[in-house]
Formats: C-alpha cells, structure tokens, sequence
C-alpha cells in the first residue's frame, strides 16, 4: 500500500507516555484498519529479577510518575500476600487515603489539563489556541482551582507518603511513620475547599456533555466486558473481590485478587510493546474487557458517599446500565474524582488515623503472591514469585492500560471510520480520533510490558546501571 493510503498521528498529545496512532485507507480512501502502538519499552519486569523484595516497592514505583502510589501499594500487598502479613487498621486507612490522595492528584490532572480543552473549543479551533493555557487566559479562575485541586491531592501523597511523587513511607508491613493530629488537622481544612472545587468541575463536566452528546456519541461506543474492584457491589479502591461482568451487565466472575491471574492472560503482537489481557475463560478476541472509571461505574451499583451516590444513579439513568459510549470515560472520571474527595474527608475525620500502630515485622519468605488495586485507569495487579531468600524470582504486571488496549484499538478504527470518508481529512478530524484515545488516559510507561531478544542486552545494562546507582 502506497505511503498516500496512510495516516499517521504521532505523537498522540496529552497522554502519559509515547504513542501513535495509525489509520490504513482503502484505494477508495475509506478506512481499512487503524492502530495505537506503544512506542516506548521499560522492561521493569525483566531488570527486577534478583532483587531484594523489601526494595521491590521503592523501585517499581519507577515505573510511572503520576500512578506511582497504586504501584507501591500494590506491590506491598503481593509482597504481604506471600508472607501471610495482616497489616493495621491503621496502616490499611492510611493506604487508602494516599490512593484517594492520588485519585484526586490525577483526575484533576486528567480533566482539567488533558480532556478539558476537547470539550471547551470547537475541534477546529487552531491547536495552539486549544489548550489548557487558553483556558487560563479567558477563565483564569478555572487555572487557579485546577492548580489548587492539584496540589491537595499532592499535599496527601507528601504527608502521608513523605513524598510528592514516588511515595518512600509504605513498606511491606504497613507504614513507615504514622500521621499526626496536627498533619491531619492541616489536611482535614484543605479538605472542604478540594471538594468544592470538585463539584464545581463535576457540574462544568455534565453541561459540556449534555450540551455535546450528540456528537460525543460518534467517538465510539464499543460494547465489552467490564471488569473492577468492589465490595458488596459498592466502589472500592483499596481491598475487595474482583468482579466481571459483560456487556448486557450482567456478572460473569466474582473472584478474590489471589485467584486474579486465574482469570486475566495476556496476548501480545509484534507491532507495539503494549501487551493485551483479556478473560481467559472467554478467550481472544471474545475476552475483550475494560477497567477504569466507567467500569467502575458499571461493575458497582453502589457508591458509600453521598454525593457521587448520587452521581452514580444519575450516570446509570442516563446512559443506561451498562454504559458504552468511550467519551464517558471523562464523564466517569469526575465521579471518581468526587468519591475520592468524599472519602477522603471520612477519612481525615476519623481521629484514629494518627494511632502510632502503622507498622509490623515482616518475615520474608519464599512463595507467590498477588496484590492489586485500583490505580486511576483501573484494576491493577503485581503477582510475584519470591525464592526462599526472599529475592525476586518472577514478576507479572497487569497494567490497566494493556487491558484496555484492545478497546482502545477498536474504539480508534471505529472513530476514524465514523469521521473519515473518501480520503477526506477536514481540519479537526484527527483531533477526534486523538480524543478517543485521551478518554481512556493511556499510560504508556506503565503498559509496555513486552520484552524481545534485540532489547535484553539494553534491558541488562540499565539493570546494572539501576544496581550501580542503588
């Protein structure tokens, strides 16, 4: 096929990580097939082997800067799984508000700098005017607000954490240093103000889509399995069962996260580093599934705050049970953003968070164990396998994005067959496709799993750099 029958759109803008995107044309100039590649490698599963498990933590969570904590914790509960630990009430609530701390720190990310401008101009608008910095300059308070939702969500990961990004302070056994009253009074105050602001975004949210549903629709609505963390049927970030269900909503799989890799495998391709999961009892393609906010809204029927409960049923009275339509990804993602908000002040005013008992020994020991939770683009799994030494013998990392990668293919060739007829290009028509891909919030450092022989010598001596640094 000649180099004329081919568009390509890369770099795909405001996502985390380097991707492209691919559209084939026909001889009529219709669409023939479209792609989303991964073009960057991390390798983390292959340098990893050999190391310490009390180190695994600090250095996984290399793996991303702004999902670094569902990493880290992730990792500390695979690490707990295998050598039996039951950690504190303490230390689990302190866990749960840095993953809310996190949620907030990303989705206002998300909403505000990356999604926010598809919805605030015409998609024909000049690029260098449709942006988050044109935002500002006609709605400076908009700015402000995004900035200050922005740096409560990293003031919870620094206090807690100990550190903006990369949080230092879980350890395999809970936490490092516990909260004080005077810390979870600051943060208590930031509280009201964050929440605030949230239902002010929530509310700018719901008119762009009411006012754009229409032409929101055409981006996609790609019918799949569904697949979250939850508790009774309620959202759950933290601890939970894993349940499935499919496209007409109804349960497919309930499952406890030990038995995750039981139902989850993988599939890869040669032309992108991002791997494919899917449900391995439904097999590939049929085993389709996404994870992430609009799955979470379809897996759970309940929300334990009162405001994004009411959210949730208004979400589900709108676009229905399960809902399909890719663009709801943003719209979910402020439900989200409201719940984490929400349990955050719970949190902060239970005056028992500062209890001192954050922290217990932790033997290691050989054996395998799985830890997940939900990360910002959904259900995250570390499995590893320990050697009696208590040293790394095996990883498997479920990424969010590679479980979504498949509808993310899909959803694109289904955009640009919608938009792209005859070899027609108008002006903003690329920008819709890139949308599709926005909505899902891909990660790419984290989603390219994939390691090959021309990359194990480079994989190598970064390992041996990493040991050198350490």
């Amino acid at each position: 096929m000649s180099a004329s029958k081919e568009i390509t759109i890369s770099p795909t803008t405001r996502i985390e990580g380097h991707g492209k995107v691919t559209i084939i044309l026909d001889d009529e100039g219709n669409v023939a097939d479209a792609y989303f590649y991964a073009t960057e490698i991390r390798g983390f599963d292959y340098f990893l082997r050999g190391m310490e498990a009390d180190r695994l933590p600090f250095i996984v969570s290399r793996i991303c800067g702004v999902c670094s904590t569902a990493h880290v914790v992730a990792s500390v509960k695979a690490i707990e799984a295998i050598c039996e630990t039951q950690i504190t009430e303490t230390a689990k609530k302190l866990r749960e508000l840095l993953l809310m701390g996190q949620i907030i720190n990303n989705h206002s990310l998300v909403f505000f700098f990356l999604t926010l401008p598809d919805f605030w101009f015409q998609q024909e608008e000049n690029p260098s005017k449709r942006n988050v910095f044109q935002i500002m300059r006609e709605k400076p308070d908009i700015g402000r607000k995004a900035i200050t939702l922005r740096a409560f969500g990293a003031k919870i990961l620094d206090t807690i954490g100990k550190r903006e990004v990369h949080v230092v302070s879980v350890i395999p056994g809970g936490l490092m240093n516990p909260l004080t009253e005077r810390e979870r009074q600051e943060l208590l105050k930031q509280s009201d103000s964050a929440l605030e602001i949230t239902k002010e975004a929530l509310e700018l949210g719901k008119n762009m889509f009411d006012k754009n549903w229409e032409d929101f629709k055409k981006a996609g609505d790609y019918r799949t399995h569904y697949m979250a963390l939850e508790n009774n049927d309620t959202l759950e970030f933290y601890e939970g069962n894993i349940k499935a269900i499919d496209p007409n909503g109804e349960t497919l799989f309930k499952f406890s996260p030990q038995s995750y890799m039981d139902y989850v495998e993988e599939k890869k391709y040669p032309w992108t580093y991002a791997k494919f999961a899917y449900l391995k009892a439904m097999g590939w393609p049929e085993g389709i599934v996404q994870v992430g906010p609009t799955a979470r809204m379809n897996v759970n029927s309940k929300v334990s705050t009162e405001i994004a409960e009411n959210e949730l049923k208004e979400f589900k009275k709108k676009f229905g049970i399960p809902a399909h339509a890719t663009l709801l990804f943003d719209y979910a993602r402020l439900i989200d953003l409201t719940y984490a908000c929400e349990r955050t002040r719970q949190l902060l005013k239970d005056e028992t968070l500062t209890k001192t008992d954050t922290r217990i020994k932790v033997k290691l020991r050989s054996g395998r164990g799985i830890g997940v939770v939900e990360a910002p683009r959904g259900t995250l799994a570390h499995e590893y396998t320990l050697t009696p030494k208590g040293k790394l013998e095996s990883m498997k990392l479920i990424i969010p994005t590679q479980v979504n990668n498949a509808a993310i293919n899909l959803n694109v060739k289904d955009a640009a067959t919608e938009f792209i007829h005859k070899g027609d290009v108008k002006p903003g028509l690329l920008n819709k496709i890139e949308m599709v891909v926005r909505a899902y919030d891909p990660c790419i450092k984290c989603a390219t799993r994939e390691v090959n022989q021309t990359l194990t010598v480079e994989l190598r001596d970064r390992k041996n750099r990493l040991l050198r640094v350490l």
